[in-house]
């Protein structure tokens, strides 16, 4: 009775033993999971650094580089890159004419040259090309005038126009009309010049000989433009 009373006890604590003891799928289930999440530990931690590291290097790298240098007329935005280049107009220019007048580049045949110049006065550069406009001014009123397009030695050219630096043109005209066989009856007393490509315009105060029209040249570089013309254009 005894010995059988004993084996039901055991049998009764080995039952609990087993109860309490956690079964081994669920030990390597465990496992799985915690390798698993030092895992993506490692993978996060690591990814950090390797931001970090790449942040630092580019810091390093904005901080000792140097703008680069650009070729133009020297527009630059604060960052150091090239503004793109404006065309001239006539509220950054300062129109001149020619301090000889064209008295002074009066010729044997009846015919004069006058130059006029644009300076620019602005601070930033700017580019023209072509012919600019202009009108006789008589007696204070600007006159509607006929005006015809030549070409000098070469083609129009684009004409970069840096702050404090000059262009110019050339006037041609008569002071002698061949059909009436007379000296040109009026003279002026001023010119409206338009630089090429803007409608606004510039009192410049010149006498020329006017006998209704003139020529007109288009912008080169410089301050002096003595060439001659060749042909027309219109």
């Amino acid at each position: 009775m005894t010995s059988t009373a004993d084996e039901m006890t055991s049998t009764s604590v080995q039952g609990a033993d087993t109860e309490v003891q956690p079964d081994s799928a669920e030990l390597l289930i465990k496992e799985a999971r915690q390798a698993t999440r030092r895992r993506r530990l490692g993978w996060f931690t690591f990814m950090i650094v390797i931001a970090l590291a790449t942040s630092l290097f580019l810091a390093a790298t904005v901080g000792t580089s140097k703008p680069k240098s650009h070729v133009g007329s020297g527009n630059k935005n604060p960052n150091g890159s090239a503004l793109a280049i404006s065309t001239c107009m006539a509220s950054q220019l300062r129109v001149a004419s020619d301090l000889g007048g064209w008295h002074a580049n009066f010729a044997a045949s009846g015919q004069f040259t006058e130059t006029i110049t644009f300076t620019n006065a602005a601070r930033i550069g700017c580019e023209m090309k072509g012919w600019p406009q202009v009108q006789a001014v008589l007696n204070g009123v600007a006159e509607s005038t006929s005006t015809t397009r030549v070409i000098q030695n070469a083609p129009s050219k684009l004409v970069h126009l840096a702050p404090h630096k000059t262009a110019s043109f050339d006037i041609y005209g008569g002071d002698w009309n061949p059909i009436s066989n007379k000296a040109c009856p009026q003279t002026t007393n001023g010119l409206m010049v338009s630089p090429p490509g803007d409608s606004n315009s510039d009192f410049v105060k010149v006498e020329e000989p006017y006998c209704g029209a003139f020529y007109i040249s288009p912008v080169i570089a410089g301050s002096k433009d003595a060439q001659s013309w060749s042909f027309t254009v219109r």
